[in-house]
C-alpha cells in the first residue's frame, strides 16, 4: 500500500483507491499545496522524533481527488461519507498480504487548509497521523499536475506523480 507523506520515513495519509463511496470530496484550488504530517506508532512514539514530514503538490481539477483517492493500492472497501467542510475515509485493503484498516477525517478549513485526522490499524497495531494541508500558491517551475516531492535549496524535487502508471 502507498503511503502519501512518508517519502522516506513511514506511511502516513494513505491513498486509498478509487471505488464506490456515498459522497464526494470538495475540490482544493488548483496550486502547490504543502503537507505537514506527523505520525504516531503503534508504540505512542512519534516518528521522526515528531518532527514533521513535510510534502508539496501540484494539484489541479484532475488530480486533485487522486492524491487522497487514488488506485494502485488492494483495498477491497472505500467510503467517503460527511459534507459541508467535514469528511471521512474508510478503507480495508491488504498491504504485503496483511489486513489493514484505515480511517481518516477531513476538516476542510478554509479554501487554503484542510487538516487530516487518521488511523491505520495493521497488524503491527494502529499508527495516527495528523497532518495540515495548507495552499501555498503556484506550482512551481518544473511541476506539472499530480507531482509530488520536496522543496530542497528551493528547487522541487519530484519523488512521484499520482498519474504515473504505478499508480492507478
Amino acid at each position: 500500500m502507498r503511503a502519501v507523506i512518508v517519502a522516506g520515513a513511514l506511511g502516513a495519509v494513505f491513498f486509498l483507491p478509487l471505488g464506490a463511496r456515498a459522497a464526494q470530496l470538495p475540490s482544493r484550488q488548483a496550486g502547490m499545496w504543502q503537507s505537514s504530517t506527523v505520525v504516531t506508532l503503534a508504540d505512542g512514539t512519534k516518528a521522526r522524533g515528531g518532527a514533521p514530514v513535510v510534502t508539496v503538490s501540484c494539484v489541479d481539477a484532475l488530480t486533485d481527488q487522486k492524491f487522497f483517492t487514488i488506485g494502485g493500492s488492494s483495498c477491497t472497501s472505500l467510503n467517503i461519507s460527511g459534507g459541508g467542510s467535514q469528511y471521512a475515509i474508510d478503507s480495508n485493503c491488504t498491504d504485503q498480504g496483511k489486513p489493514v484498516t484505515v480511517h481518516e477525517t477531513l476538516d476542510y478549513v478554509d479554501p487554503a487548509t484542510v487538516e487530516i485526522n487518521g488511523m491505520v490499524n495493521e497488524g503491527a497495531g494502529p499508527i495516527s497521523l495528523s497532518a495540515e494541508l495548507k495552499f501555498i500558491g503556484p506550482c512551481m517551475a518544473g511541476m506539472v499536475p499530480g507531482d509530488e516531492g520536496d522543496i530542497e535549496n528551493g528547487q522541487f524535487v519530484k519523488t512521484d506523480n499520482v498519474n504515473d502508471p504505478g499508480n492507478q
